[in-house]
């Protein structure tokens, strides 16, 4: 039996195999409208889509960042609501039917961010602080462990935003504010879309109805000093539009510390690594830091 409520959306760069198993989960489920959209892969994905799963719509861009991967994907659905997918991930059986009735049941939620599990079935925190100075100081400090200012992830309850690598999505309100902004290449989309729906009037809950395995970084692992910069960039972006200029100062000063400390840290691991293989990992990390650095200094 069909249930048209909720679309699927599947954002997908490079990560083919995953992309795969993703779509068999899919669908085995309930049958649903669903949409991949491959951001210029180079690994073959979109003709596994062809010739794999000639049931599901491809939509075939650019690689312009996450955010209009999925404001392309969203402008093919056809329901009230869409359930907005990284390629990494694996919903449970009837998970998007359970985020679809819970939208029901809450009308003014404009995003619901269900339950998301590792391969090992480790709960991620996925309801999140918006990050002020003084949240961004206590994640980089590592104090966040102590003190416990996540969101506590158990009951559904209104949140201030969560993690997009799974998000039911109410057609509506993304119309009400104009969807993704396209300018971020990747990381914050989602916060800024969660700040901007809340500015709006709308609601963003955290709705462990359902449950998603969340892989986690495929298409990013092998771009280590590429992505800490772009994640610099990003919420440099974030501040510049939702920030004061007294705040943006403050979230410069304090990666700025973050970032030279983690520099001091890695050459000083060098010092005492003397395994080959081990202290290329060092300086990996080293270059890292240093070209998040760099990053911060342009923006």
């Amino acid at each position: 039996m069909t249930d048209a409520r909720m679309a699927i959306v599947v954002v997908n760069h490079n990560t083919r195999e995953h992309l795969r198993r993703c779509l068999a989960s899919l669908v085995a489920d309930t049958p649903a409208q669903t949409v991949v959209v491959d951001t210029g892969s180079s690994d073959g994905s979109a003709d596994l889509v062809r010739y794999e799963f000639p049931a599901v719509e491809l939509v075939e861009t650019d690689n312009r960042g996450y955010g209009a991967g999925a404001n392309a994907g969203l402008a093919r659905s056809r329901s009230r609501y869409t359930l907005l997918l990284n390629a990494d991930t694996r919903p449970w059986p009837g998970a998007r039917l359970a985020l679809a009735s819970y939208l029901d049941e809450h009308p003014r939620a404009a995003v619901a961010g269900p339950l998301i599990v590792d391969e090992h079935g480790h709960v991620e925190p996925t309801a999140r602080k918006f990050p002020t100075p003084l949240e961004i100081l206590l994640q980089e400090s590592g104090l966040h462990r102590v003190l416990r200012r996540k969101v506590r992830n158990g009951a559904p309850q209104e949140v201030d935003w969560v993690l997009g690598a799974a998000l039911a999505l109410r057609r509506d309100a993304l119309a009400d504010v104009g969807g993704f902004d396209e300018s971020y290449f990747m990381y914050n989309e989602e916060v800024d879309l969660c700040l901007r729906l809340r500015r709006a009037g709308w609601e963003v809950h955290y709705a462990p109805v359902a449950t998603v395995v969340h892989f986690g970084g495929a298409s990013t692992s092998l771009q280590r000093a590429a992505m800490v910069q772009q994640y610099v960039r990003s919420t440099a972006a974030l501040y510049r539009r939702h920030f004061s200029r007294t705040e943006q100062a403050q979230l410069k000063a304090i990666l700025g510390a973050a970032l030279t400390a983690r520099s001091v840290r890695e050459r000083a691991r060098l010092l005492i690594t003397f395994d080959r293989a081990r202290r290329r990992a060092v300086r990996s990390e080293l270059e890292a830091w240093r070209s998040a650095r760099a990053a911060l200094r342009g923006v």
